[in-house]
């Protein structure tokens, strides 16, 4: 079951990126609805005082539809995305205000959380596929060689913890391990992608193995504050939108880094 939902996954995001940004677009639009309910979840918990997740889906879909669309809109520029982005945000602030709610530092930080942690990664995407849909292709492959990588590596040599009240699991070795597999990786790519430089895929392929172990990490902190498991239960045999794309948050945003900043 596992098996077959990741080559499901697989297809529907090579095969949207293959057709072009808008049809990213289209389907990461109900993954970050997803994602935003479950990350809703896992920070807000049993707290009645907290808005619904209703709020927190909208948020999200509304600022990821706001950034997504930047390279694929004419006229449709950063600093619009960014005006409507504090627009919306403006909105949320007056009406915590407005509710009297008690702690609205809280919430209006869950609010910012959820436009960095879910709304922004997913945007990413649309634009490097925009770039090309090579460069996305390249920037999946290193997130799964690195989880390969270190899975590998670590069942195999692993013998000291990486963060063991986090993640049991994650060795040094197997964090070494994931670095250097990417790396070789990152090489390969370099031969055949002529969209970004080599020097560009190595950097890309040491970034975005830590950025995607720190956002491994960070998934795993956020359920095992919350006592759970999986992040929802959407994906046989892999949980929720958070267990499959737990990584992916920090290094799609890393990966646009390396390629728009780069010179």
């Amino acid at each position: 079951m596992r098996a077959a939902t990741g080559a499901v996954y697989v297809a529907l995001v090579l095969g949207a990126a293959w057709a072009g940004p808008w049809t990213t677009f289209l389907l990461f639009l109900p993954v970050s609805a997803i994602a935003a309910r479950e990350w809703h979840r896992l920070a807000a918990g049993d707290d009645t005082k907290t808005p619904g997740d209703s709020v927190t889906m909208a948020l999200a879909v509304a600022a990821y539809t706001a950034l997504a669309v930047v390279p694929m809109l004419p006229g449709w520029n950063g600093a619009r995305a960014l005006a409507a982005l504090l627009a919306l945000l403006l909105a949320l602030a007056f009406d915590l205000m407005r509710r009297g709610v008690k702690d609205p530092a809280r919430i209006f930080s869950l609010h910012i959380a959820t436009v960095a942690y879910i709304a922004v990664p997913f945007a990413c995407v649309t634009h490097l596929v925009h770039v090309h849909w090579h460069v996305f292709t390249g920037f999946m492959l290193l997130l799964w060689t690195n989880d390969t990588g270190a899975y590998l590596t670590g069942r195999a040599i692993g013998r000291h913890k990486l963060m063991p009240a986090v993640s049991p699991g994650k060795t040094w070795e197997g964090l070494l391990g994931g670095i250097a597999l990417t790396l070789f990786m990152g090489w390969l790519i370099s031969r055949g992608c002529a969209e970004l430089s080599p020097a560009q895929w190595i950097a890309a392929a040491v970034t975005v193995t830590v950025a995607s172990t720190v956002g491994d990490l960070l998934e795993s902190a956020l359920k095992r504050a919350r006592g759970v498991k999986d992040s929802g239960s959407l994906l046989p045999g892999h949980g929720g939108i958070l267990d499959r794309f737990d990584g992916f948050l920090l290094a799609a945003p890393v990966m646009w880094a390396v390629v728009t900043l780069w010179a």
